[in-house]
């Protein structure tokens, strides 16, 4: 939406970014100076960011046949989006860029400012550690910016709200950030596509493929992902911060703490140890027990031979004359009366 001068600044002795609207976009009067108003609205919460890891924005104003112009602390150092092109920028370097823009997020967040552009392009990768540009510039509808015929813009790293319903918040900021660490440590986008209706298609109705296995890291990594680019803004991270922290404990293998995408699983398989080895002795106590019921049961069991060696009962007199005559010669047939 504008172009970027390198430009002196003679008071302060000190090198300057100054950003111009392009004079081809088609804004009516009106349009423009509604531009002009949101810009300068969230120009004054901008200014009020200090964070080392925000390009700070110093003046905004408007000067006759310059047009909407915004002045931005000089930072030397290539885009994310130019380092990018080389290949995914490594485990280590993925891990600090996620603590670094998602802290500087959270603290914009706080102020009550969106970015609305968060991207490899508007990150700046100085000396002394990556920077979120472009702070403070409202995004304007697509619908109203269109350069011979065509919606400006590509919404790569929208989140599904912001597409749908043009609806910005910190979730879709985290939203913007997850899509753009993704391209960072994978080296492909998360919603590739060669217009922006297959993007927007994509962001809308698809997940983005895991990169884990890809990227030789943790497959907590595609979970924390996951969740900050999750199609409901309410399901993701409680904040850009967390997203960044949860992200880079994955990518360095040290979890410090239970997380809702990073269980400990150390505890887990210990608690699952435990379990089994109760189950077990459950189990050993159950046999035993058992056993010794069987063996008691068995020892004072009757022998059948015990029975017969007893007393006699009475009135078996009958019974052992038969017995005794069973011992010697057949007994005569009874005589019937």
């Amino acid at each position: 939406m504008g172009r970027v001068l390198l430009a002196r600044d003679p008071n302060l002795d000190r090198d300057v970014a100054i950003k111009l609207l392009r004079e081809d976009l088609k804004l009516a009067p009106e349009e423009r100076r509604a531009l002009f108003d949101r810009m300068q609205q969230e120009a004054k919460a901008s200014a009020r960011l200090a964070h080392p890891n925000i390009v700070a924005l110093y003046d905004m104003g408007e000067e006759p046949g310059l047009g909407l112009f915004l002045v931005f602390e000089f930072v030397e150092g290539p885009t994310l989006e130019d380092r990018i092109q080389k290949g995914p920028v490594g485990v280590e370097a993925a891990a600090e860029l996620a603590r670094e823009l998602g802290r500087a997020l959270r603290t914009a967040h706080a102020a009550g400012v969106l970015h609305r552009d968060i991207k490899p392009a508007n990150i700046i990768l100085a000396q002394s550690g990556a920077k979120i540009a472009d702070f403070g510039i409202a995004r304007i509808p697509g619908s109203t910016l269109t350069l011979s015929g065509g919606v400006l813009g590509t919404p790569a790293y929208s989140a599904p709200e912001s597409i749908l319903h043009g609806k910005f918040s910190p979730a879709s900021d985290q939203f913007s950030l997850a899509a753009t660490l993704y391209e960072a440590i994978s080296g492909r986008r998360a919603f590739p596509g060669e217009d922006s209706v297959t993007v927007s298609n994509r962001i809308t109705e698809t997940e983005p493929a895991p990169i884990a296995e890809l990227a030789g890291v943790d497959r907590h990594v595609d979970a924390a992902l996951a969740r900050g680019m999750h199609k409901h803004p309410e399901a993701r991270f409680p904040n850009a911060e967390d997203l960044g922290e949860a992200l880079a404990e994955a990518l360095l293998y040290k979890p410090r703490a239970k997380m809702a995408t990073l269980p400990d699983e150390r505890r887990s398989r210990e608690r699952e140890h435990r379990a089994s080895r109760r189950d077990l002795t459950i189990l050993c106590l159950g046999i035993v027990l058992g056993a010794s019921l069987m063996a008691s049961v068995f020892l004072l069991w009757p022998s059948p031979a015990g029975q017969n060696a007893g007393p006699t009962p009475a009135g078996s007199a009958v019974r052992g004359s038969f017995v005794e005559a069973d011992a010697g010669a057949p007994a005569s047939a009874p005589t019937r009366p």
